[in-house]
């Protein structure tokens, strides 16, 4: 399957795809987010402020913090405290690791079910300024649930496929690339 300029062979491939997509909608939602606020201080200056630009930026903040939060359980960098769980054997760990995913998959699901009757009735009430229901605020709360069930799952695949989890921050840091220091130092 082709998407762009993209082909799409393996799973791998399509989530490479999907993450380029997230980092895409993310710099679109940023500039945006920069442009709405911008041009609220420079209408407030001249004397006729834009009431949009206010929930706009709120709006998509909000869809900015789901791709933040999907980014940080993919390279599993979310604040925690896992000194004990280090001290463990390996296997250990990776059984607690994937009891905690199965654990989250599950309170993760039950939000993206009840997330259904919030946007439900959260259609009626509309944004004042934009003309659209609140159930767009609220919607987010589908693709954060979805994204994070998908990157879940695939971390349950990788602890039982290779044995490990992947810790993205740990591996740039060995390497000295991220902050760029030399070992003669």
């Amino acid at each position: 399957m082709k998407v762009g300029k993209m082909t799409i062979k393996t799973p791998a491939d399509a989530i490479h795809a999907l993450e380029k997509l997230e980092q895409f909608v993310a710099v679109i939602l940023f500039n945006i987010i920069l442009f709405s606020l911008f041009w609220q201080a420079v209408s407030r200056k001249i004397g006729s402020p834009s009431a949009w630009t206010d929930e706009t930026s709120r709006l998509l903040f909000v869809w900015m913090g789901v791709l933040g939060c999907h980014l940080a359980q993919r390279e599993n960098i979310h604040v925690r405290i896992d000194a004990i769980l280090l001290s463990l054997p390996k296997k250990v760990q990776l059984i607690i690791e994937a009891f905690i995913n199965v654990i989250m998959i599950g309170l993760l699901s039950m939000i993206f079910y009840y997330t259904f009757s919030i946007v439900e009735r959260k259609s009626y009430t509309p944004l004042v300024t934009l003309g659209i229901g609140e159930s767009w605020l609220y919607g987010a709360m589908f693709l954060w649930t979805a994204l994070t069930i998908i990157e879940m799952v695939a971390q349950l695949v990788n602890i039982v496929r290779h044995g490990e989890v992947i810790r993205a921050w740990v591996v740039e840091d060995s390497k000295n690339d991220f902050y760029d220091i030399k070992e003669d130092e």
